[in-house]
């Protein structure tokens, strides 16, 4: 079952530019949320030579003589890439989030997060454009402005994820050719059906397990395709500087539950509404984090052709 339509407004359609015959593009993260579409856009436009991804340790997929398993920070594996296949663009969308996680484990998140993006810009920066998929997480929501985060604003992380993705984009900007996409919440279909809110809430639904989400978390969701999409386009163009990326209308995960609840037919009993300040011992939590994505919507206008076009939230 697809949910890609429910979550966002719609971007927009705009004109679908060619990428150049001699450009090597390397995406990491290609298991994430995020990366795994952005991975299977440019694997549908580009010959295997031109495309070389990187998974983490231990993961078989996506398979591929054009796909290897490596931690983002091992720098000996990342420069062998470098002198082999000598990327021109790297679209770097690996990175750690799980809030629970990344406050359980503060000296891994930091490792994955901030020096993978050091590592990636000690490595490939003196000769790739470096396009980053960062989070809204960089944001606290707690006083959020009446029409959003927008790139002005100045981060104020309440978590360990927010945190060492801040200073992950800290480390891309260290780039004389980068680009920082902070994306809302990803919505889309994941690679081995486990990633994603989607995906872990329809899991517990169908085993019939409750789940209780908050009501005041709230978070501009772009689609998984629309992400991939709008890579695509920033890339070719290679703008330099940072934007937010996200659905216009900020959505809570109670909202989306209740998407899937309704669509899938399950029970109502099992979705149960919680707020964020009734939470026990569990992460720092975001308000709204909703993005302002203005600035990316005129880019698009301007360099691509076509006029934006919302589509109904579910």
């Amino acid at each position: 079952m697809r949910f890609n339509n429910l979550f966002y407004k719609n971007i927009g359609n705009y004109l679908s530019p060619k990428v150049p015959k001699h450009w090597r593009i390397l995406i990491t993260g290609v298991t994430s949320i995020h990366g795994w579409p952005v991975f299977q856009k440019f694997r549908q436009i580009l010959i295997p030579q031109q495309l070389f991804a990187v998974r983490p340790p231990k993961m078989q997929v996506p398979a591929g003589d054009n796909v290897v398993s490596l931690c983002i920070t091992e720098t000996r594996g990342l420069r062998q890439i470098r002198d082999t296949f000598q990327p021109t663009h790297v679209i770097h969308g690996a990175g750690v989030c799980d809030l629970d996680v990344c406050e359980e484990r503060p000296e891994w998140a930091q490792e994955i997060n901030q020096l993978g993006a050091k590592a990636i810009t000690e490595v490939f920066g003196k000769e790739a454009y470096i396009l980053f998929l960062s989070t809204d997480l960089v944001f606290s929501g707690n006083t959020p402005p009446a029409d959003g985060y927008s790139e002005l604003h100045t981060p104020d992380p309440v978590s360990v994820a927010g945190r060492t993705f801040l200073a992950a984009e800290q480390e891309i900007q260290k780039n004389a050719r980068q680009c920082i996409v902070r994306l809302g919440l990803p919505i889309g279909d994941s690679i081995t059906g486990e990633k994603g809110p989607v995906d872990f809430i329809e899991s517990r639904f169908k085993r019939g397990l409750l789940m209780t989400l908050f009501y005041d978390e709230l978070r501009s969701c772009i689609a998984c395709d629309e992400i991939a999409e709008i890579v695509q386009r920033l890339l070719v163009a290679e703008p330099q500087g940072l934007f937010h990326c996200g659905g216009a209308e900020p959505i809570s995960l109670y909202h989306i539950g209740r998407s899937i609840l309704r669509m899938g037919g399950y029970p109502e009993m099992l979705l149960q509404k919680l707020s964020r300040h009734e939470e026990v011992n569990g992460p720092p939590r975001i308000g709204d984090v909703g993005l302002n994505s203005n600035k990316l919507v005129q880019w698009l206008e301007e360099h691509c052709g076509a006029k934006t076009h919302t589509t109904a939230i579910g």
